[in-house]
């Protein structure tokens, strides 16, 4: 791990396709659509896309809510010292194993308390985005599951940002109009967003 490395909970459950990551409420520092990699072991990591966040009630928390005049000190407690973890659904899109880096789905997934950590680093983070492939993952999940569209907008607008590259997001807009040609469904509505939200690109994503 490097030294930017920021543990945002550990593992609850996982398979091959992906994994959900518990925290408490002042862990909770990374967002939908983030980067974001479980430790297998000291080298060996697998890395995924935050496609789902899940904050569960409890039964004091149900009794809390109908509490008129509610003290902010009651509430701060309660979210501090809550036993129920916020949880984060994981997309595995690819991993780094042995010190090589692959876009698919790793032989293991992490196991249950292997840590998880936000990634940070922008050489890291551009080591595994340069190869644009990863995105083929995302177009391939369970819709049912997975919010492709929304997932696919927030993950190029966010590392257009983190990059400060408007190259590579043109790119990725190509890759993704590659991957999804056959599917105007999802497809026109993202290029929609994008453009919007990515107005110097526009011409591109009309492409």
């Amino acid at each position: 791990m490097t030294l930017v490395d920021k543990e945002i909970g550990r593992t609850l459950r996982a398979s091959t396709e992906g994994f959900v990551v518990g925290c408490r409420v002042e862990q909770l520092t990374s967002s939908f659509g983030d980067l974001v990699k479980a430790k297998l072991n000291e080298t060996d990591v697998v890395y995924g896309l935050i496609y789902k966040i899940d904050i569960d009630d409890d039964p004091l928390v149900r009794r809390l809510v109908l509490l008129d005049g509610l003290e902010p000190a009651m509430i701060e407690d309660q979210r501090q010292n809550r036993l129920v973890p916020i949880e984060m659904s994981v997309l595995a899109v690819g991993y780094n194993m042995n010190g090589r880096l692959q876009h698919g789905l790793s032989m293991r997934p992490p196991l249950s308390l292997d840590p998880a950590f936000l990634c940070s680093d922008l050489n890291e983070i551009k080591d595994f985005t340069n190869d644009l492939g990863y995105l083929r993952m995302i177009t391939r999940a369970d819709p049912t599951k997975v919010p492709i569209d929304q997932l696919l907008i927030t993950h190029i607008r966010n590392l257009c940002q983190q990059r400060g590259e408007h190259q590579w997001a043109a790119s990725a807009i190509q890759e993704v109009i590659e991957l999804l040609r056959h599917d105007y469904q999802t497809l026109v509505p993202i290029l929609e967003t994008l453009s919007h939200t990515l107005p110097q690109l526009a011409d591109t994503s009309q492409q």
